[in-house]
């Protein structure tokens, strides 16, 4: 997980054994440890192992080492680490989804990827994909092919 800094500004910070009921909306970045269950809005938004959020998000950004459950709308990328889980319904600009994440419920390619000069992402668009068929119809199928070329691509990289 990314190494989080209590000294940096504009990042809310929710730490391991609390839990936090109600909305939290941020412009900057929001780092859960704990159990969040409500509404959580921000630009970036990171899950770590020991995380759970129950309800609605909506983030430019999302990394998830831990678990959402019900709705999580990503506008960019959501990265879903080898630890990470996220049941319901899920939506997405780009995907990345390491081995051993699980996706579970219903998701969809938002199409509302929007190209940021700071944020580089080797994730494959997953929009590309949504073309090929039936957004309804083998929506895992779709995931397990930007998944696998992610890595693919990541391989090359490295």
């Amino acid at each position: 997980m990314t190494d989080f800094r209590p000294e940096e500004k504009n990042v809310v910070y929710i730490g391991e054994g609390v839990k936090i009921t109600g909305v939290i909306n941020a412009d900057d970045t929001v780092v859960i440890d704990g159990i969040v269950e409500g509404e959580i809005t921000c630009d970036r938004l990171i899950i770590g192992s020991t995380g759970v959020v129950q309800g609605t998000v909506a983030v430019a950004d999302a990394d998830i080492y831990g678990k959402v459950g019900s709705e999580i709308t990503v506008k960019q990328v959501l990265i879903l680490r080898s630890t990470g889980r996220v049941e319901g319904k899920w939506a997405y600009g780009e995907i990345e989804v390491e081995k051993g994440g699980v996706l579970s419920g219903q998701g969809e390619s938002t199409g509302l990827r929007v190209p940021d000069q700071k944020s580089v992402s080797r994730a494959a668009p997953a929009n590309k994909l949504a073309d090929e068929g039936s957004q309804a119809e083998g929506v895992s199928e779709r995931v397990a092919a930007v998944a696998s070329r992610t890595l693919r691509e990541r391989r090359k990289l490295d």
